[in-house]
């Protein structure tokens, strides 16, 4: 099972994208954050507040799963450790659905 910084590069290849979005717009407090969780790339900085006016994403960090469209397509609030587990089945399924 690869760590949850390596997810969004397994799967680079298939389309699927692996976003987190801070909407703290403290990049210091973004860095060490992501840093010390080691969420997969890349997390996003909301400085401007964007993203909770035009989203409704409140809490840091928000997770998605991105498909090939461009679709948003499994979100996620908060981080505990061992939820990388729940994000590759989550990504496993979508890549079965995709070939059947």
């Amino acid at each position: 099972m690869p760590h949850l910084s390596a997810l969004s590069s397994k799967y680079e290849a298939q389309g699927i994208k692996v976003v987190v979005v801070d909407v703290t717009g403290r990049k210091e407090l973004t860095d060490k954050v992501a840093a010390d969780a080691s969420y997969p790339g890349p997390v996003l900085l909301d400085d401007k507040g964007f993203s909770r006016t035009e989203y409704k994403i409140m809490a840091t960090p928000t997770t998605f799963v991105v498909d090939p469209s461009g679709r948003m397509v499994f979100k996620h609030v908060g981080y505990d450790p061992g939820m990388e587990k729940m994000y590759e089945k989550e990504i496993d399924l979508l890549l079965a659905r995709k070939t059947t």
